[in-house]
């Protein structure tokens, strides 16, 4: 830090407000970094709950269909009962495969597989956020480093004192060499 001290006292007061501001500038920078990261961190969070929320959608709609199901075989044994048919065997049996247990499941399972990829989505979003988050605050390093590294140019453009040149006007003679 010693090397600054000639520069500083040898530097103007514009330059000195100039280099002041971008070591605030890259202050700033840094602190916009950080809070973007925050910012994309609190999306991530977001993101995760949103598809929790999803999922849990997801599974009430599964369990109702598993209920409406229920509710279809039950109709279907009630009403081979009231005409008088064994509800185990034969026409009751393939009703009940075919027109209720079929579709039901295969609702259950879609709701099911609809709650994994709601949560599998939300988690991959989440994940994409923090990255930009982690870009972020890189960026707000960068560009602090770039505002750290103009002020110093700025600040070592200005220079010092005239280096003293050795033989300045001095011209040899060539007369008299002989």
């Amino acid at each position: 830090m010693a090397f600054l001290v000639p520069l500083i006292a040898s530097a103007s007061t514009a330059t000195l407000v100039s280099t002041g501001i971008s070591a605030v500038t890259a202050v700033m920078a840094i602190k916009q970094g950080q809070d973007a990261k925050k910012a994309y961190y609190s999306q991530a969070r977001y993101k995760e709950l949103e598809g929790r929320i999803e999922a849990v959608k997801a599974k009430e709609q599964g369990i109702k269909a598993l209920e409406n199901t229920r509710r279809g075989l039950a109709s279907v044994n009630a009403s081979a009962s009231a005409g008088g048919l064994e509800p185990n065997i034969g026409t009751p049996v393939d009703i009940a495969t075919f027109n209720v247990i079929k579709p039901g499941t295969a609702d259950f399972f879609t709701a099911r597989d609809n709650a994994s990829l709601a949560l599998s989505s939300a988690n991959a979003q989440a994940q994409d956020l923090r990255f930009a988050g982690k870009q972020a605050l890189k960026q707000g390093y960068i560009t602090a480093l770039g505002s750290i590294a103009q002020g110093f140019t700025t600040l070592s453009g200005v220079g010092g004192p005239t280096p003293v040149q050795p033989n300045v006007g001095f011209t040899p003679q060539t007369t008299g060499i002989g």
